[in-house]
């Protein structure tokens, strides 16, 4: 499978704005996470941004659960984000960009098998398992797919990626991550 599709989205100004208005009215301090993988009211949010609705009803869609990544400047530097795999079970997400996310580059490695295998899933703070690669010289790694996310993206997660930071970049860096009932595999088909 493909590490990523990009999709045409005629409405993703209104769906940022929507977004951003739901986070300023009733998730402000998201704002300041350190964490990169924001769990948020699913129901609450898409209260508020009819445009995603309408989207995701265009690409014949039904919204499971959305999350927000979020990435903050640290202490007067940038920070790439660590390489690894999503937890199971979802493969295929929409990502879709929100704010500041020109100058960053979505990233997918291909990891050896003898790497992965030798790799334990650790738990994540909502204690379901992903791979962490962080310790990997991610520069040593074949690289799959990048593209800076401008418009809404089929995403593979069971690839290992990273987000990498460009000297441009603005923060906070924030982008809506979708997956849905019907997960979109096949637009990651070779």
């Amino acid at each position: 499978m493909k590490p990523y599709h990009q999709l045409e989205c005629n409405n993703l100004t209104e769906i940022q704005q929507q977004v951003l208005a739901w986070i300023q009215l009733k998730n402000s301090q998201i704002l300041s996470s350190n964490q990169l993988w924001n769990k948020i009211d699913t129901a609450n949010l898409i209260k508020f941004a009819p445009a995603l609705i309408k989207y995701c009803q265009s690409l014949n869609l039904k919204i499971r659960e959305v999350a927000l990544t979020i990435i903050n400047k640290k202490e007067n530097k940038k920070e790439d984000t660590g390489l690894h795999i999503d937890e199971l079970p979802v493969t295929a997400k929409i990502n879709i960009p929100i704010l500041n996310t020109k100058n960053t580059m979505n990233r997918w490695y291909d990891i050896p098998q003898q790497l992965l295998d030798e790799t334990e899933p650790t738990l994540n703070r909502f204690g379901k398992k992903f791979y962490n690669f962080n310790n990997v010289d991610y520069t040593k790694l074949k690289l799959l797919g990048e593209i800076e996310l401008l418009n809404p993206v089929v995403f593979n997660s069971q690839i290992a990626h990273n987000i990498i930071l460009g000297e441009q970049c603005c923060f906070p860096r924030i982008v809506l991550a979708c997956t849905f009932f019907k997960e979109p595999l096949y637009y990651l088909k070779d």
